[in-house]
């Protein structure tokens, strides 16, 4: 029987680049870790007398009076403060209580151990600062691709964003056209460079994915290009035969500017074209940039492409 294309089959094609309902077990122990640092000791000892367990009790009651639990973590032999707020981060299954309590700990953190200076950590048993956890926090989230962001007090869903919701899903969408697999890999291969912290490399390859998806309408349409043709030469065959409308307006042409300028030199002054004997640092923004501006561009060119074939 012929394999028909259905809604759901596109929608496992086009899966996300972030995971949003399930927590890695590696992922756990860094949060537990980072936690308990930030913290410090639970009780006092003979060389300070700072204790936390005023801070992990606080974390605890809000977040199982919240959910209506007796204990936060009944899995946990230890009933002490401490145990059940670490023991909750390693093994709580129900994500938005992980999350609550996530959210919880560090705004706890945040608010309780901010004013202190390296002096004070030291003598109080805290391995970092607030701002460090919080960092760590963030990064452990994206290279494991777990979909969330401490930020604020508040952890936020990354397709909670618009952008997320209304380019890089739907970009993921078109690209799930087996013509544009070549394209695909390269978007992909863009967000996991992003999420491995290889910001340099992420911005070459989203300017790849571009560029493949030119290539790859330019194949569709029959339209020749040369075997060396960069992101502005390709757009130009695009826009001369006639896969944009040509409004009376100057928006359109403003828009095919940004395409032609915009990201091509994100790519060509990090990495496109040989970094030199200096080595190029890509900034985690400049990277993201990449990132969306490549998305936002390619579901421009597939929606017009699409478009034209009907």
């Amino acid at each position: 029987m012929p394999i028909v294309d259905m809604y759901s089959s596109r929608q496992k094609q086009a899966n996300d680049v972030w995971v949003y309902d399930r927590i890695p077990d590696v992922l756990r122990m860094q949060v537990s870790n980072i936690v308990e640092r930030a913290l410090g000791p639970a009780r006092a000892e003979d060389y300070y007398d700072y204790s936390s367990r005023p801070l992990y009790a606080a974390i605890q009651d809000a977040v199982a009076h919240e959910h209506g639990r007796a204990r936060l973590s009944p899995q946990e032999f230890d009933p002490s403060p401490q145990a059940q707020v670490l023991g909750c981060i390693r093994s709580e299954q129900q994500l938005p209580v992980w999350l609550d309590l996530v959210e919880v700990a560090l705004r706890v953190i945040e608010k309780n151990l901010g004013g202190l200076d390296h002096h004070d950590r030291q003598v109080n048993g805290i391995k970092i600062a607030p701002k460090d956890a919080v960092s760590e926090l963030n990064e452990r989230f994206r290279r494991a691709g777990f979909g969330y962001r401490y930020d604020g007090g508040q952890i936020f869903r990354i397709d909670s964003e618009l952008l997320h919701q209304e380019v890089t899903r739907p970009a993921l969408l078109l690209l799930s056209d087996p013509r544009f697999a070549g394209a695909d890999q390269e978007f992909r291969a863009a967000h996991k460079h992003f999420k491995a912290g290889e910001f340099k490399d992420c911005a070459v390859d989203a300017l790849n994915a571009l560029e493949s998806t030119m290539k790859t309408i330019c194949d569709g349409k029959g339209w020749k290009y040369e075997r060396g043709a960069r992101a502005s030469d390709l757009i130009k065959i695009l826009k001369n035969n006639g896969l944009f409308p040509d409004f009376a307006d100057m928006s359109f042409d403003q828009l095919i500017a940004t395409l032609k300028s915009g990201l091509p030199v994100v790519r060509n002054t990090t990495g496109g074209h040989g970094q030199g004997a200096t080595p190029i640092d890509v900034p985690e923004y400049v990277a993201a940039h990449a990132l969306n501006l490549s998305a936002s561009k390619i579901r421009l060119l597939c929606d017009a492409f699409r478009d034209a074939e009907k």
